[in-house]
Order: structure tokens, then sequence, then C-alpha cells
């Protein structure tokens, strides 16, 4: 053993370079693992589920994803999830088809119950689209509604029966009913729509009947299952003749088509050149990506999708309102003043842009956010807290406007940040837009740490801010197994139920003798922030001797420890004399880890009436050992962790987890975790992350932009970031790069007064960003400046991330 005295002097030598200028150091990286972006498949995998090869504007599908991926970006469509094959945020025929099925199979809905509900969407955007108090609809209150033979056809005839409820006068063009079939869903449909009055024709109305007497004709004849490659078949052509000419000589009579406009292929749009063009569409679940090329008004409608398959599939459900099943999302929805516009006023309404929020900042370009709209709080940082976290300790950011804290049970799909106690956290509960992870305690066993430093997120904990609550216990740990109170307090209880209880007080006491703390030794295993308190506080409150064993002692809680500490080489050296051992040691799996670390060497090594005081973790403790110790001797084990095999045995004593389980720990664990968060959202500082290096930078120069890269082991990847900026003209003020293990984190500050070809309002970080994250090997980068939650960037296997 060596004194502390010792090791003082040893510190003091160490230190002398600590306050020396450290040069911008190297770093290397690895090229990350592959790693899904929402379902079960990687990207490259889900696009070869395409059986035939879509075209697009004389391209395929393929050639579309990667020769307009920049284009889509630009125009706020999202980046595409994997084992989704439309290139856009739009389903395509393929997508919506395998969703179709899906939500008639694993989720449980019937075709029969989503044609109601869908059918009533349609039918509550055609009320919508109808002013019912112009001069125009008060003469025209016909409806005209064509009706095909598969399921769009079923939509059209609910929403025919609906709109007769709601007043109007409804006729079905209805093809397939010549030929119907016997109790089937569409022959039910067709007599409940019957029984409210509406009229079915057999062929459409002459151009004489139509001039002036319908207000709308409704086109439901063929949604996304419709073949561009077969082309329309009779009578639906001659159907669709008439329609188009309809409303080429009747600009009073509107057109809405139901899903997808009739004779439009469901991905390119009209590709067979048939000039149709309705007046309104109303998209159902999501809008095809034939909607692109659609310029009316739009509708969204069919409010039935569950969060796990909107994930799955990469839609983006609208922030329906009140109890509407559809929601406008096209541009006219601001000015006639609906729900849509409402909530979005000048937003641009096109889909994709409406349902990810594209701002334009800091001459930066259309940057998108990403996630749930209903959840989403433009201009601030979300954070989502699991578990009951302390309010007192949150007010640093509850207090602040710039924060958004989402408490548990509240949706957080948009989080910047996560804050965490107990909470088993799983890949899935980590949005793409989150950069930070923060555990209100110390362990961070219930975190997958791996797999988010290989998503390049940083995960915090809390150290010492438990600390003395857990010192406490220990030391009533030590109390308790010293003088058995335990068993004492429940020997009275039984004398008291007897009756006996005063006259055997006296006489029961010889029974619980026990020993004072005071001159005892005390073996601290671990002196971090709780070891080194619980040695310092044992030594100088309660007169006791202290051993301490830690191969890892860092010089602050070197600092902390008493004067007179004996240092151990061992634990087995540190536990043979002591009275005491107090285990404060982190548990680690694996080779050279923790597990079972008190084992049979370390306890044969033990006293027998030596107390062991775990508060650390449970399987820090080999019970087969602990058991043989237990039954040999007057030894004690005190534990806040259940143990199976030792729970009944007479020399141990489990208590709840009660470590950390004071109001002031909570309290303190929550503010410096909430402050940790904090500080790398708005400067990229990091302390006290268990997977990523600790790093703070001065504060930034005024006309100065920090960036954050964080990345993997690629060879010379400083060197790459540094040439991007200098070939952008950008001036790098300070910098530093630190590495921990796979992961290099970078901080800089750019000089944005002399910005090469750069004008005042684009100071080129858009370009800049782009290339750095899609750098090999970079993870993700950031730009901190201006509006809260904004600047951060992912490379997504590939994929721009913004």
């Amino acid at each position: 053993m060596v004194s502390f005295t010792h090791l003082a002097v040893l510190v003091a030598l160490s230190s002398s370079n600590f306050h020396q200028h450290q040069p911008i150091v190297g770093v290397n990286g690895f090229i990350p693992q592959s790693s899904n972006t929402g379902s079960n498949m990687p990207y490259s995998a889900a696009r070869q589920m395409v059986a035939q090869p879509i075209e697009i504007n004389g391209k395929t599908a393929e050639e579309f994803s990667s020769e307009e991926k920049k284009q889509d970006i630009a125009d706020g469509f999202h980046t595409i999830p994997a084992g989704i094959s439309s290139p856009t945020g739009y389903l395509a025929s393929h997508d919506a088809a395998m969703l179709d099925a899906e939500l008639m199979s694993t989720t449980g809905f019937s075709r029969e119950q989503l044609m109601e509900m869908t059918g009533s969407a349609v039918a509550e955007a055609v009320y919508t689209i109808l002013d019912v108090s112009s001069p125009i609809i008060i003469g025209r209150k016909k409806i005209l509604l064509v009706a095909g033979p598969g399921n769009n056809g079923g939509d059209g005839l609910v929403a025919a029966r609906h709109l007769s409820l709601f007043g109007f006068d409804v006729s079905v063009v209805y093809p397939a009913s010549d030929t119907p079939t016997e109790n089937s869903h569409s022959t039910k449909l067709a007599q409940q729509a019957g029984d409210v009055g509406v009229k079915f024709l057999d062929e459409f109305p002459s151009q004489s009947a139509m001039d002036g007497n319908y207000a709308v004709i409704v086109d439901a004849m063929f949604g996304f299952s419709f073949s561009s490659e077969r082309g329309m078949s009779s009578p639906y052509d001659a159907i669709l003749s008439d329609l188009i000419a309809t409303h080429k000589g009747d600009q009073g009579t509107k057109i809405i088509s139901v899903d997808v406009p009739s004779s439009w292929d469901v991905d390119g749009g009209d590709i067979l050149g048939t000039d149709f063009m309705p007046d309104a569409l109303v998209s159902l679940t999501a809008p095809k990506l034939c909607a692109k090329n659609f310029s009316g008004r739009h509708f969204v409608g069919g409010r039935f999708l569950s969060p796990t398959l909107s994930k799955k599939y990469g839609v983006r459900m609208p922030p329906y309102q009140g109890v509407s099943q559809v929601m406008e999302i096209s541009e006219t929805a601001s000015a006639n003043g609906s729900a849509g516009g409402a909530v979005a006023d000048s937003l641009e309404m096109d889909y994709a842009r409406r349902l990810a929020t594209v701002e334009v900042e800091h001459g930066r370009g259309q940057w998108e956010h990403y996630g749930d709209l209903e959840t989403f709080t433009p201009g601030k940082y979300q954070v989502k807290c699991f578990n009951k976290i302390s309010l007192k300790g949150l007010e640093g950011l509850t207090g602040d406007e710039k924060y958004d804290v989402r408490h548990d049970g509240i949706e957080g799909a948009n989080a910047h940040a996560i804050l965490l106690r107990s909470h088993k956290l799983k890949e899935e509960d980590v949005p793409k837009t989150c950069r930070a992870i923060a555990r209100c305690g110390s362990g961070v066993n219930n975190i997958p740490v791996a797999r988010m430093t290989e998503l390049g997120i940083p995960v915090f904990n809390t150290p010492g801010a438990n600390a003395n609550a857990v010192k406490e216990l220990v030391f009533c740990g030590m109390l308790i197994g010293s003088r058995r109170i335990i068993d004492g307090v429940n020997h009275m209880k039984e004398l008291a139920r007897q009756g006996i209880a005063k006259e055997r007080v006296e006489k029961d006491k010889a029974m619980f003798g026990g020993r004072e703390l005071k001159g005892k030794t005390l073996a601290v295993i671990g002196l971090g922030n709780i070891g080194a308190q619980t040695a310092r506080d044992a030594a100088l409150a309660l007169g006791m001797k202290t051993v301490g064993y830690d191969p890892y002692l860092s010089v602050e809680n070197a600092m902390k420890l008493p004067n007179d500490i004996l240092l151990a080489d061992s634990i087995k050296e540190a536990v043979a004399t002591a009275d005491y051992i107090s285990l404060n040691i982190p548990y680690i799996t694996g080779e050279g880890g923790t597990h079972g670390v008190i084992n049979k060497e370390i306890v044969d090594a033990m006293q027998d009436d030596a107390v062991l005081l775990n508060f650390a973790r449970g399987e820090l403790v080999d019970s087969e050992a602990m058991k043989e110790f237990l039954d040999r001797g007057n030894g004690r084990y005190i534990s806040d962790f259940p143990d199976d095999l030792l729970w009944d045995h007479d020399n141990m004593i489990i208590l709840p987890h009660l470590g950390a389980s004071t109001e002031e720990a909570e309290d303190c664990a929550a503010s410096m975790a909430a402050e940790q968060v904090r500080d790398f959202l708005e400067t990229g500082a990091i302390r006290n992350s268990v997977n990523f290096p600790a790093i703070d930078l001065p504060g930034r120069a005024e006309h100065t932009v920090r960036f954050t890269v964080v990345s993997h082991d690629a060879p010379g990847i400083l060197g790459h970031i540094n040439e991007v900026f200098g070939e952008a003209g950008l001036n790098i003020v300070q910098e530093i790069a630190k590495t921990r293990g796979p992961v290099s984190y970078t901080v800089l500050d750019v000089d944005t007064t002399e910005c090469g070809d750069c004008d005042s309002d684009n100071l080129c970080f858009k370009d800049v960003q782009e290339k750095i994250t899609m750098l090999n090997g970079v993870c993700s980068s950031r730009v901190i400046y201006g509006k809260p939650g904004s600047g951060y960037a992912k490379n997504l296997e590939g994929d721009y991330f913004v």
C-alpha cells in the first residue's frame, strides 16, 4: 500500500502539464456500420422490392432517386425511409399496395371499415369545397358521382350516401351495378345509398343534361391500382371523355378526384396525355406520387393510420383539426381560412413542405425539420423526458423560452435531446433529430451506449449528483450491520404483539449487541465521487481508518481523500484488514469487466465478521461465494439489490434501491443533466459523457459561427474538414478535435466577415455543411447559430438528412 501523502507528490508532479496549451489533434475514425433508417431493412435492400421499374418523366425510379434527390430536398421532400420504394415523401403504387395490405392484415382493419372511413372523408372534403351559402351552390345542389368497379368506387358509394344525408341531390353513374354480385359489399353499399335517396344512372348524362345542373362531379373511378399500361377500359374511357368535355364546357362545375385522377399513372401522373386536371384531389391515407404533378386544391383524408405504420412507410400525417377527417394542404387553405390555413398561415401548402415545415434562414436555403408536425414547435429545442424528472431540476430548461420540454407521457417525436432515469431506452425511442441523451444518475446500463456511439449521439451521465445520498446510505448500512438494529426492531414488534414488550425490553437487549464504528477500518473499493466522499467523511466525521483501491483514481477525486488513507494495490489487499467494505465501482460486462468481481478469492481474504456494503450493482458480487462467507461466520452483507440466493439468509439485509432516492439527489441529478444537455446544444461543449471525449471551446466571438462534427475512424478526416472550409473561403478562428474510442468530435468557429464569394445574405453554410456531412466517416454535423433546433445534418448511409 502507499499513503495518500506519497500520492499527493505524484499528483503534483503529473499535474504540471495540465494547463499547457494542447495542439489540435488529428482524428481517425471508422466507416459506420449500416443502420436502419426507419424500418427492418437497409435502404439498398428496400430498393430491390420494386418488381417493375417505374418511369417518372422518362426516368426509372432509381434514376429519379439519384438524379433528382438534391432537387427534392430543395423542394422540401423528405428523404426516403428504408423499406419504402418511393423516391420522395409521396407513396408510390407499390408502397400504397403494401400499406393497404398491411392495414387489412396486421392492423386488423376490414376492407369495409376502411371504405367507410375514406368515403366519409371524401364526403367531408366535397362539402368543404362547396360554399353552400353561395348563389351558385344554392341553385346547384346536385352532385354527380362516377363510381368505378374497385375499392375507389366503394369509397365513392360511401361518399354518395353521406352527401345525400348532407342534403345534396346525388346521382351516381355506376357501370359496375349492371352486373351486381348478390350479397357483395358493393351491392350492399349501393343499396344503402339508394335507401337515402341516391339515384343511379345507366350512363353519363348528356351535355345538355349536365349544363348548369351539377355543382360537382366526383371522380371515383380508379385509385392506386390503375395501370397506365392497360389504359382506360370501356365504358370508362367514354365516361372520362364526357367528363373532360363537361369540365371544359362548364366552368361552374367542379371536378373532384378521389385518391388518383382517373387515367393518371399512380407514379408518373398524366403520362397518357389526357390533359385531365381536376379542380380538387382528395388523397386517401397519404398523397400518391402522381400528386407531385397536381396543381389544384389538395386534401388528405383517412384519419386511421397508426404511428407505427406512419413511421414505417414514411408518412407524416397532417395535423387534423378537432374531429375532422380531412385537411386541406394546398395553398388555398390559407386564403380560404380553413383549418389548414389556421395552422400554417403563410406556410407553403405543398404536402411534403406542409409536413416537414421547411424554413429558410441564414442564407442556407431550405432546410427540413423532421418528425410529427403535431408535436413540433419550430424555433425551440425540444427535450423529451422519460420517467418523472424533478421539476426543480428542470427549471433551467422550462424557464427558458428556447426550450420545449416534453414530460413523461407527452409525445416528443422531434426531440433534440432525451432525459431519463430508469427507462429502458430502445433505439426506436430515439428520433433521427436527437443530438444528445442524458441520464439523471451515474449508471447507464439502461441505455444502449454502443449503438448510440455508432449513431454519433453522445450519452451523458451525472456522476456525483447523488453522491451524498448514496454515501449517507452507506453509513446507514454500516450502522445496521454493526448493531443488528433491524433484527431488534422485528423482535420488539413480535413482543408487542404478545403483550410482553415492556417486561422484556431490558432482558432481551443482549441478543442484539454489536460494535461501534469509531476506530474500525473501512475499505472503499472505487474512489469516484461516491467513494471519495465516503472515505473522507468516514475518516473525518466517524473517526475510522480508511483503505482505498482504485486503479483509475482521478486527480479531482484524489484531492477529496483524507490525508491518512492507505491506497492498496488490489481489492484483495484492501479488504484483508477491513471491518467494513464499501463497493463503489461500475458494473462492466465482458472480458476485463467487473461482473462477479467480489469472488471466492476476495471473500476468502475478508475477515469473518466483515460487513460488505453494496450500493453499486448486485452483479458485482458472486452470490455463491458470498453465501459460503455468510454461512461460516458472523459477517454481514447489506445491499439495495435483490439476490435470489441470499434474500432470506439471516446475515443478509436487502433494502429497496434507495441510493439516489432523496428529493435533493433527484433535484441535483436532473439539474446537472439539464445543464450538460443545454451546454451541448447551445455551445457544443461535452462534459461527463460516457462515450464522447470531454471538450470545451471558449465562447464564440462576434461575427463567427460555430460548427461541430461527429465522425468515426476515417484517415485524415480533420484535414478534409478544414479543406472544405478553405475551398469555401471561410477562415477557421479556433478549433479543437478530440477522440475517444471510435468517436472523433470536432468543434470550430468560422469567421463570417471574410467568406470569399459569399454575400451578407448567403454565408455558404448550406453547401459547406452538406460537403462536410457527406465526407467518408462523418456521422453528423451542426451549425450552432441562430434559431434553436436548426442546423443539424446527418449522413444516413449515404442520404443527406437535414
